[in-house]
């Protein structure tokens, strides 16, 4: 019954979530400028105007955003944010039951939740989920598709070497239909 209660609370905080950000738009393009030598800063585009709801500022929580970077970005850690799950397999978008980096598991949307491109080859880049929720990974870019599944605790992550190029980046959940808002962490930090 208790588990069934959080699950319910942990869904409607998703909702509540995906209404808050609905009038944002759903995906944003990050510019690279550089900052100094050998570093690179990563800007994410926001509303250039501010909304105003019962004479309050209102507040939007920006998701499923696209980014572009290189090596050396600052800040350090980079997140992107989102809510997991969907409908189809990950593995029939992967097209294997699993890699080398875990199981092809779980459910995803049809859609990538986000596009990252590296403009240079990064010698080592990690992207770890954040959630409450039993979530998954999928990435599919050049090279071909890496899967992971409950690599720190219940949530999953990928590092290593990452060729230049455009990666499609999924977060599912291990259960059909179930959504978890989620914070996607890109690092160069092991």
């Amino acid at each position: 019954m208790r588990q069934s209660s959080t699950r319910s609370l942990l869904t409607l905080a998703a909702i509540i979530t995906a209404l808050i950000a609905i009038d944002a738009p759903v995906r944003s393009q990050s510019i690279i400028s550089p900052k100094k030598p050998n570093t690179t800063e990563v800007q994410i585009s926001r509303p250039q105007t501010e909304s105003v709801v019962n004479n309050k500022k209102a507040s939007y929580v920006r998701m499923f955003e696209d980014i572009a970077i290189a090596p050396n970005f600052t800040p350090k850690v980079l997140e992107l944010r989102g809510i997991s799950g969907g409908e189809v397999e990950t593995q029939k978008t992967s097209g294997r039951k699993s890699t080398e980096t875990g199981p092809c598991i779980g459910f995803i949307d049809a859609t990538p939740d986000h596009k990252i491109t590296l403009t240079k080859p990064f010698r080592y880049l990690k992207l770890q989920v954040k959630s409450s929720g039993d979530t998954v990974l999928l990435v599919r870019g050049p090279g071909g598709s890496w899967c992971s599944d409950d690599v720190s605790d219940r949530n999953p992550e990928i590092a290593g070497d990452w060729l230049e190029g455009t990666y499609e980046v999924w977060v599912g959940s291990y259960e059909k239909n179930a959504s978890f808002p989620y914070l996607l962490q890109i690092t160069e930090t092991p």
